[in-house]
């Protein structure tokens, strides 16, 4: 019995012994596979879960304080906002024209 034929033969009794298993246990095998296929798919289906909502954190006003303000800084001051705010470089026209030669 060469290597092959003895290879073909171990795969082919694997494949007999997993059909007599899924044939003697039905049920247990579909649910098994039923669940493989939901939890591989779960990601895609966003299904929403009890305790995975959306959490809102209120404050009370009467613990509410309003965040302190500088009084030596005035709202909006060029040192507050990033470099490039408010700079908007336009490019000047070109005088070149481009001819096309034929």
């Amino acid at each position: 019995m060469t290597l092959t034929e003895r290879l073909r033969e171990k795969i082919s009794r694997a494949f007999y012994n997993h059909g007599l298993l899924c044939a003697s246990y039905p049920i247990p095998i579909i649910l098994f596979t039923g669940f493989c296929i939901l939890a591989c798919c779960y990601p895609l289906l966003k299904l929403p879960l009890p305790g995975t909502g959306p959490v809102e954190f209120t404050t009370p006003v009467k613990d509410y304080s309003p965040p302190p303000v500088d009084s030596d800084r005035k709202q909006g001051e060029p040192t507050e906002q990033p470099e490039w705010v408010g700079t908007r470089h336009v490019p000047e026209a070109s005088t070149e024209h481009w001819v096309e030669t034929g």
